[in-house]
C-alpha cells in the first residue's frame, strides 16, 4: 500500500515538474536549460514521509488540546503524547489478523500445538498456588485461564515490545481505527492519572494490547486487578495480577461455573442446517430434533435446561457444535469464533479431554478477499442481500449464503468454499 502511494506521488510530482519546466519555443531559441530529471521514488518517499510527520505533529497538538479541554492535566497529556512516533507496522498488520484470515482448522490446530500443550501443562503445575487463589475468588477454571495465557502470549514469552502509546497514536492518527485509537489513549491517561500503571510499563503488541493476557487499555482500566495487593496492577511480570485480571474480566462478563463451553454433536439425516447461528434452544429442545453428543453419550441431566446455539464453522462436513453461554463470554475477550474454539480446545486438552472428534474438510480451498467480494455481489444480485460488499463473511453474508443454499436444495450451513463458490458464480 505504501509503495503504491509513493508511485502515485512520483507520477504526480513528475507531471507537475514537467509542466513547470517545459520551455516554450521562444525560450528554447534563447538557449533555455534542458528539463530537469524526474523526481525519484526515494525522493518522493522522503517528501511523503516529511508531509506525514507534519500531519502527525499537528494531530498530536490537537489531541493534547482536546484532552486538556476534557479535564486531563496538560503536563500529563503532553508527557504521554508528545514522544509518540508513527508505527508503520501497526497499520500494515491491522488488516491481517490470523483468527480472521486463517481457515478455522488451521487456527485451532495451531492453538493446540504440542509445544503449547506441553508448556501449558508445566505452567499449571508451576503456578498451582496462583490458580488455587484465583479459583477461590472467581468462577473461571484454571484450564481456560491457562489457554488464554498460552494463546495470547505463549505463556508470557511473546508479549510484544512496541511502545503502546505510539501504536495507538498511529491508529488514532490514520487508518480505519481512529476512534479505537483515541479511546485507548484516553484510557491510558485515566490509568496514569489514577496510578494504576507506570508509564515505563506501557509496552505491548503492535495492536496496543499489554501484558501476559494482552489487555487493551480500556480493558486494563476497567477490569485489571491488583490481585496480590502490592500496589501495582502488573500484567507483565506478575502471574497473580495477569491471570487474576483475566478471571475477573470473564467473571464480570457472565462466566457460568461448571457449565460447558461447547460440545460437538451429531445430527440426523436431513437436518435443517439453517438453524445454525439463527436459533437459540435448550438442550432438551435440540435433543427433540435428534441432536446428540457426537460421542454417543446421553445428555447429562443438568444440561437439558441450558440454552445453546448451533454453529457449523466449516459447514455440515466438519464438526458441528452446540455453543453455550461461556463460549460467548470468551468471545468478549476476542470476538472471533476461531479464537473461542482455540481457547476451548486447548483448555480441554490441558485437562485431558478431547473436544473435537470429526475432522475438518481440509481439502477445501478458502476464498480470497476478492472472491468474497465477488460472492457478496453475486448473492445480492440474485436477491440474497449481504447488506454490503466488504469481503468479510459476517452474520449477514452467512444468512445470505444459507438462503441461496436452501433455494438450491443444498444443506443451508452458511459455509462457502471454492467448489460451491464456482457453482454460485455460474448460477
Amino acid at each position: 500500500m505504501k509503495h503504491h502511494r509513493y508511485t502515485l506521488l512520483v507520477l504526480a510530482l513528475t507531471a507537475l515538474q514537467g509542466c513547470a519546466n517545459t520551455p516554450t519555443a521562444e525560450a528554447q531559441l534563447r538557449g533555455a536549460q534542458p528539463v530537469q530529471a524526474p523526481i525519484t521514488e526515494a525522493e518522493a518517499a522522503l517528501i511523503e514521509e516529511e508531509a506525514q510527520q507534519k500531519r502527525f505533529e499537528s494531530w498530536k497538538a490537537d489531541f493534547i488540546n482536546r484532552a486538556t479541554s476534557k479535564g486531563y492535566d496538560r503536563a500529563l497529556v503532553t508527557s504521554v503524547i508528545q514522544p509518540a512516533v508513527i508505527n508503520e507496522l501497526a497499520l500494515e498488520r491491522d488488516s491481517d489478523q490470523p483468527e480472521f484470515t486463517k481457515p478455522v482448522w488451521s487456527y485451532v490446530d495451531n492453538a493446540v500445538s504440542a509445544d503449547r500443550l506441553n508448556t501449558g501443562t508445566s505452567k499449571l503445575i508451576e503456578n498451582e498456588d496462583v490458580f488455587n487463589a484465583i479459583e477461590a475468588r472467581y468462577p473461571v477454571p484454571r484450564h481456560i485461564l491457562t489457554a488464554i495465557w498460552g494463546l495470547e502470549t505463549a505463556y508470557g514469552r511473546i508479549m510484544g515490545n512496541h511502545d503502546v502509546v505510539s501504536a495507538l497514536s498511529t491508529f488514532a492518527f490514520e487508518g480505519r481505527r481512529t476512534d479505537f485509537g483515541e479511546q485507548q489513549l484516553f484510557a491510558i491517561l485515566d490509568m496514569l492519572a489514577a496510578n494504576q500503571v507506570k508509564a515505563e510499563q506501557l509496552t505491548g503488541s503492535w495492536a496496543g494490547a499489554m501484558g501476559m493476557t494482552q489487555f487493551i487499555p480500556t480493558t486494563f482500566r476497567d477490569y485489571a486487578v491488583d490481585f496480590n495487593s502490592d500496589g501495582n496492577k502488573d500484567l507483565w511480570d506478575n502471574a497473580y495480577d495477569a491471570l487474576g485480571s483475566a478471571a475477573h474480566y470473564l467473571g464480570r462478563h457472565g462466566w457460568r461455573k461448571g457449565e460447558p463451553v461447547m460440545i460437538e454433536v451429531a445430527v440426523p439425516s436431513g437436518f435443517d442446517y439453517s438453524l445454525s447461528e439463527t436459533a437459540t434452544k435448550t438442550v432438551d429442545e435440540w435433543a427433540a430434533l435428534g441432536v446428540r453428543p457426537v460421542t454417543g453419550e446421553r445428555w447429562k441431566a443438568d444440561q437439558g435446561r441450558l440454552n445453546a446455539e448451533m454453529i457449523a464453522p466449516a459447514g455440515h462436513r466438519g464438526p458441528i457444535l452446540l455453543t453455550f453461554k461461556n463460549f460467548y463470554v470468551i468471545k468478549k475477550y476476542n470476538n472471533s469464533t476461531s479464537y473461542a474454539m482455540g481457547i476451548t480446545v486447548l483448555g480441554d486438552a490441558l485437562r485431558g479431554v478431547q473436544t473435537l472428534h470429526t475432522d475438518w474438510p481440509r481439502e477445501d480451498q478458502a476464498l480470497s478477499f476478492e472472491d468474497k467480494q465477488d460472492m457478496q455481489v453475486k448473492l445480492t444480485q440474485l436477491g440474497f442481500d449481504t447488506k454490503g460488499i466488504d469481503g468479510q463473511i459476517g452474520p449477514n453474508t452467512r444468512k445470505a449464503i444459507r438462503a441461496w443454499q436452501k433455494n438450491n436444495g443444498l444443506p443451508a450451513d452458511g459455509y462457502m468454499e471454492q467448489n460451491l463458490f464456482k457453482r454460485l458464480m455460474t448460477s
